[in-house]
């Protein structure tokens, strides 16, 4: 047996740290969670106190900095194999280089990590289980991908413990989030499901998704564990609804066996009366969908969403009419985007009436995607420019991109106080990074209290004001 110590920058729990948790279990390993966030300086401390075999991170694209600084730090006191994946090393593989780490793992791991974990101990060094890369004494190893599970229920179900055993305070609030289906079938130009697809190639179906009963035996399992119990259920999917005989017979059994309010993400152009009719009999409270832009050329030709505007209005207005609240996505800095085009997404956020609680940010455009090749064929930036992080950091330079940069920051408020969209503006754009941080701060607890209004019924401000304090120490 071995043991796995994931490392966190953030207090949250990481849906795929939990479902690797429960495959290194099901091999007969061990697995443990330090979070900076939690521990502060007691972090790197407690990471070598607790021996672990082999040291983890899961990073999404922008953590990549602070996980290359933990690998080199750990590496400086604890001699052990460390190794990263999640989306920033299955699509930058190359961030093995990094001096701290020895492996890299591409794709789902959880076939690939515990067959690594097995190797390491064996004694070997793992340079040749499928999805890594791994500095091997020959050099560095590059083995093609894992095959993808052909059946999603034969994976263990998540250790939904993994958190709360080490940190209950970050499992608060009485919402448990499912993965119902894995990949989506759509190629927007600025999200990597293209190249999944590509790397998958040959390696099995892309598009794959739970059984009803495994999926509704997470979700009871869940309610009669969860200290507090449950009291909504959100579906992570990328998009929950594009199999509609699927959904059609989970929503009955859904309604019969669960009852509890729930959110998902749909898209607008598969959106119709009865399918809006079917969530809300369901229990669907909150829907969230992407818009991206207000110019027809820039959401569909530059970003490729193939959506009108009609749809969008349609999809609004029947959620409204359902008493579902919902959240667009937005984003802003896109090439070639001026000030004026920023405000054509304001002003279609404002048609969509005070159901619409919207997310913003700017354009990350991740190499490999098709709206990096597009801003470099344009010539608008070097490909060695672009360096993708968070959605607060601009990325693309343009004439406007200050301005864009100061109309994200507020454009929350300004779609929900449009009275004040000139002087909040104004005050976003002269007022500096303090500014923007506090717009964006209100703006996240704001919206995080009117979305869970109706699925944790009461007053959600205190989860909010939890949230929004660990935020704030990010910030800081």
């Amino acid at each position: 047996m071995a043991k796995v110590l994931f490392l966190q920058r953030d207090g949250y729990e990481s849906f795929g740290v939990m479902y690797l948790a429960a495959a290194l279990a099901a091999r007969g390993h061990g697995a443990d969670v330090l979070v900076e966030s939690q521990e502060k300086a007691s972090f790197y401390d407690k990471a070598r106190a607790l021996r672990p075999d082999v040291v983890a991170f899961s990073l999404m694209t922008g953590l990549e900095g602070w996980a290359a600084q933990a690998a080199s730090r750990v590496k400086a006191v604890w001699n052990g194999p460390v190794v990263a994946g999640g989306p920033h090393a299955t699509f930058f593989p190359e961030f093995v280089a990094e001096p701290g780490l020895d492996a890299v793992c591409r794709g789902e791991a959880e076939d690939a990590l515990p067959e690594f974990v097995d190797a390491l101990a064996g004694g070997g060094d793992g340079a040749r289980v499928p999805g890594f890369w791994v500095k091997a004494a020959s050099g560095l190893a590059k083995n093609d991908l894992y095959p993808l599970r052909a059946d999603l229920d034969s994976l263990p179900l998540p250790d939904r413990g993994f958190y709360r055993r080490r940190y209950p305070e970050l499992v608060e609030g009485g919402g448990v989030e499912v993965l119902a289906a894995r990949g989506c079938p759509f190629s927007c130009s600025f999200c990597y499901n293209h190249v999944l697809r590509r790397l998958y190639a040959g390696k099995g179906r892309y598009v794959r998704r739970h059984g009803h009963d495994r999926l509704l035996e997470e979700i009871a399992r869940e309610r009669r564990e969860r200290p507090g119990g449950v009291r909504y259920v959100g579906f992570v999917d990328d998009l929950f609804i594009q199999d509609r005989d699927w959904l059609e017979g989970f929503l009955a059994r859904y309604r019969a066996e669960i009852g509890l309010p729930f959110t998902c993400a749909v898209r607008a152009n598969l959106v119709d009366a009865e399918l809006v009719r079917e969530l809300a009999a369901s229990g669907c409270k909150v829907v969230s969908f992407g818009l991206e832009s207000g110019d027809e050329r820039l959401r569909n030709e530059v970003l490729g969403k193939k959506i009108s505007e009609e749809q969008i209005l349609r999809t609004a207005e029947l959620l409204s009419a359902h008493g579902i609240r919902f959240s667009t996505f937005n984003m802003f800095n896109l090439p070639g985007e001026t000030l004026a085009l920023a405000e054509k997404t304001l002003a279609l956020n404002l048609r969509l009436g005070p159901a619409n609680h919207p997310w913003s940010g700017l354009l990350q455009p991740y190499r490999g995607t098709r709206v990096f090749d597009h801003i470099v064929e344009r010539g608008l930036a070097s490909g060695e420019a672009m360096q993708a992080g968070l959605f607060h950091q601009a990325v693309l330079r343009q004439p406007d991109t200050e301005a864009l940069t100061a109309f994200n920051a507020c454009f929350y408020w300004m779609v929900r106080l449009p009275r004040w969209r000139r002087p909040l503006f104004w005050l976003a754009r002269h007022g500096g990074g303090l500014a923007e941080r506090f717009f964006g701060l209100a703006a996240s607890l704001h919206r995080y209290v009117r979305l869970m209004e109706p699925l944790e019924g009461g007053n959600p401000w205190l989860s909010a004001l939890r949230l929004g304090w660990r935020r704030l120490q990010a910030y800081l």
